[in-house]
């Protein structure tokens, strides 16, 4: 039986695009060029990504009622499983025992997203919680899927792509922006312990992940680095493809998307050894010439509040 929602249909969406604005992620301004319709799903999918990533990274102390899940400060593990066993309910049995449930629902049902995605990124966000150095790269490309894949196949139904011809293009893209990341944030991880960098690279390299932890560059990373970037630039040649599939806002949407991280990777390409230093980083004024490369009338408008 279905249960009283926290909130209404139209205070959920309100709730997700709050979230959004709040994050101060630049890629923000890329929904505005959505139509009203689509750019409120695109904050709901952000929202649950940003709360799901939360409860693996945020600081204990920020974990609000409001916002997340739980309001006890319970191992993050089970907060994880109570999300998984909430979004469940929520999307089988009608049950909203969070804010977000409602238009996440919604979002679901009307843009024929695939339960199974969002399960997936549940799935890699418990991996960062404890975790296992990846054996080989098809685990990272795995681990890739999980986190990056999924949320590219959430982004196409919201664009009513064809996911029969996308689908796979979707999967690479993600991967390609994933491995971006996981290079742009060698440093950040290892001060937390991680590194998602594969057992059998570090071993061809000659290097260890205890290496990777400490200050001083060790030989072999380098080539190790132009490795993966090959692999990044790889999969955004092949993913470069999707854009043919594309229509609209949610073609411009992709272009600002992949020129920001194709642009990233740019970056860590003309200097590898930096990014075990420090995390790497595009100019804000590269940023704003992305963004002027899709000019939309919705840009740069205030966001609508909604109404249902």
């Amino acid at each position: 039986m279905r249960t009283s929602p926290v909130f209404t249909l139209a205070e959920s969406y309100n709730y997700a695009v709050r979230i959004t604005r709040q994050s101060g992620s630049s890629f923000r301004l890329s929904f505005l060029m959505l139509p009203r319709r689509d750019y409120q799903a695109m904050c709901v999918l952000y929202a649950f990504m940003r709360l799901t990533d939360d409860l693996a990274d945020a600081p204990l102390v920020s974990l609000q009622p409001i916002d997340l899940p739980t309001a006890d400060a319970e191992p993050r593990p089970a907060m994880l499983e109570r999300w998984r066993e909430q979004l469940l309910a929520c999307l089988t049995r009608e049950e909203d025992t969070h804010p977000l449930h409602p238009a996440l629902r919604d979002v679901v049902t009307n843009y024929a997203i695939n339960p199974e995605w969002l399960y997936d990124v549940i799935t890699g966000v418990e991996f960062d919680l404890a975790p296992q150095q990846l054996a080989t790269f098809n685990d990272l490309q795995r681990y890739c899927y999980l986190v990056a894949g999924t949320v590219g196949l959430c982004c196409q139904a919201i664009w009513r792509a064809d996911l029969s011809q996308t689908h796979d293009l979707a999967v690479q893209c993600g991967e390609a922006f994933q491995l971006t990341n996981i290079l742009r944030d060698i440093r950040e991880d290892a001060e937390r312990g991680r590194c998602y960098l594969a057992a059998e690279d570090l071993q061809a390299a000659g290097l260890t992940e205890t290496q990777l932890h400490g200050r001083d560059l060790p030989e072999g990373f380098i080539p190790l680095i132009e490795q993966h970037i090959q692999r990044a630039r790889d999969g955004y040649d092949r993913a470069r493809e999707l854009e043919q599939h594309l229509r609209g806002a949610g073609k411009r949407m992709f272009r600002i998307m992949f020129k920001t991280y194709s642009s990233l990777l740019s970056e860590i390409e003309r200097d590898p050894q930096a990014c075990f230093y420090r995390r790497i980083r595009i100019s804000g004024r590269r940023r704003v010439a992305i963004l002027l490369t899709a000019p939309h009338r919705r840009l740069f408008r205030a966001a609508p509040t909604v109404s249902r």
